[in-house]
């Protein structure tokens, strides 16, 4: 059995299309939550995820910004970006009750694959909307942010064989400690310098993992961005990331 898993689409539908085509078939579908913020259809995006009715679903930070109103709390250098995006794209295309659905979704999941355990989440265990879980974090602080104890003095980390997580929109599959990290990295904003969508796939039987990549047509949300009468200067800057795939 396999579990398409994506996340940080970001309202790129063109993005999510070409990953959904791309990949064909799977048995499951997880999304990692940020559908929305950066890209021109977030409201396309919301309403093709809920039509395929994923078996798992989280929230994002980007989608609790834009539900609840309040500070997406990302990186500094795309503050403004996101704010931006936010009030000029996201509410003004969203609906009340694409609003409220997004209100519905769980912080984080946890699922049984077989004999495994999955701790399933945007961020971190520890911060479930905020926190970023990379490779190339200190043993300790690493230990740290697998704890789900946001109280935790001491690491403890959480007692599963897999934790899958998005938000840094890079892709990694690394061991931590007794877990398993996977990040299929980001389907509409590639930040690792890959501007293909990316996405993942899990073998539920071996637990494999696929990182995979798909062209995308990034001229077609070009335009889309264009259309939509934001400031040059924003419109610059998105344009540049959906380019080259990084910030």
């Amino acid at each position: 059995m396999r579990i398409l898993i994506v996340s940080d689409i970001h309202g790129n539908y063109d993005a999510l299309t070409a990953v959904l085509e791309h990949a064909t078939r799977w048995d499951y579908l997880w999304v990692l939550g940020d559908l929305v913020d950066y890209g021109p259809e977030p409201h396309v995006v919301v309403d093709t995820v809920r039509a395929l009715k994923p078996d798992l679903v989280v929230l994002g930070n980007h989608d609790y910004a834009v539900a609840y109103d309040k500070d997406c709390g990302c990186a500094p250098e795309l503050h403004d970006l996101s704010e931006y995006t936010r009030q000029r794209i996201s509410l003004r295309l969203l609906s009340r009750e694409q609003l409220e659905w997004l209100k519905s979704l769980p912080t984080h999941r946890v699922v049984e694959i077989g004999a495994a355990r999955a701790f399933v989440v945007h961020g971190s265990p520890r911060n479930k909307l905020f926190g970023y879980l990379k490779p190339s974090l200190p043993q300790y602080e690493l230990m740290l942010a697998l704890t789900p104890s946001v109280y935790a003095v001491r690491p403890n980390p959480v007692d599963a064989e897999l934790v899958v997580t998005g938000h840094t929109h890079v892709q990694a599959d690394f061991q931590a400690g007794a877990s398993r990290v996977l990040n299929p990295g980001s389907v509409g904003q590639p930040r690792d310098g890959d501007r293909r969508a990316a996405f993942a796939v899990l073998e539920t039987d071996s637990l494999a993992v696929s990182l995979c990549r798909v062209k995308y047509d990034v001229s077609s949300t070009v335009k889309k961005l264009s259309s939509l009468g934001i400031d040059s200067k924003y419109l610059a800057r998105l344009v540049r990331i959906l380019h080259s795939g990084s910030v």
